[in-house]
This record gives structure tokens, sequence and C-alpha cells, in this order.
């Protein structure tokens, strides 16, 4: 039987894995099924039925890690924020700089934009050539009138 085949014969036990982390919509859904989808390809090329284990045990645990990563990912690139009706929403990192306000100092963005790519406060203190101390001062300064702003 063909690899297409057996994804498409077993992706009942994917759609089963899916709904036990219970997506939140429609897009959610359909990337936790993507990344069943290559757990449960991973699973069919490593399964070994000789060994005598039902490929639905084998494969549960491999689905289930591709899924976590999938949440792990998404969730490291969204910011959780409040919309007009105080529902929370999520929005991408690179969307949430757009909202920046304009009266920020040239400091704050440029730290602001350090942190974004991915530089801790003591990495951010040692490019500026700061303290960390003064860095994380200014640092939190700006993240408090961010959120003012949006409030």
């Amino acid at each position: 039987m063909r690899m297409n085949e057996l994804i498409e014969q077993n992706m009942g036990l994917v759609i089963t894995v899916v709904n036990s982390f219970r997506p939140q919509n429609p897009t959610e859904r359909e990337d936790y099924l993507q990344a069943g989808r290559i757990g449960l390809w991973k699973a069919l090329k490593k399964y070994d039925h000789s060994k005598g284990a039902v490929l639905s045990t084998y494969a549960w645990n491999p689905i289930r890690w591709e899924i976590i990563k999938e949440i792990k990912s998404l969730k490291k690139n969204r910011y959780k924020v409040l919309s007009d009706a105080n529902l929370p929403t999520y929005i991408d990192k690179d969307e949430f700089w757009e909202i920046v306000p304009s009266f920020l100092s040239e400091e704050e963005v440029s730290l602001l934009e350090l942190r974004r790519m991915g530089y801790k406060l003591s990495e951010m203190a040692e490019i500026a050539g700061k303290k960390n101390s003064y860095i994380k001062r200014i640092f939190y300064k700006a993240l408090k009138k961010i959120k003012e702003y949006n409030a």
C-alpha cells in the first residue's frame, strides 16, 4: 500500500488526537491537522508491524508531539491583545510593531526592535553601551507606553 493511502486511511486517528486539543477556530484546527498528518507520516515511516504493536497505538505519540510542536510555534509567534470588544485576540509579532505609537523616543524604538529580533536585555545593554538596569528601565517604560496607548 502506498504512503498516501495509509495516511488517508488513518486520518481518523489524527482527527481524534486533534480534537483532544480542542482547537478554538477552523484555522487552528487545520494547522493541527496538518501537524498531525506530519506526525502520522513519521510514524508510518518507522512502523514495523512484525513487532506486534497496533499502528494506532504506535502513531498516537508522534501525532501528538507534532501537534504540540505546532502549538508552541503558534504561541511563540503571536501576542495576546485586547480588542475593542475587550475579547482577547491574537496578532502576529510583525503586526504588533505596526501599532507602536509614534511618540516613543528613538532609543525606545531601537530597544523594542532589538527585543523583537530576539536579543536578551543583557545583550541589548551591551549593544547600546549602557548598563542592564538602564536598558531594562527604558524598555519596560516603552512597553508601558504602548499598553497605555492601546488601552
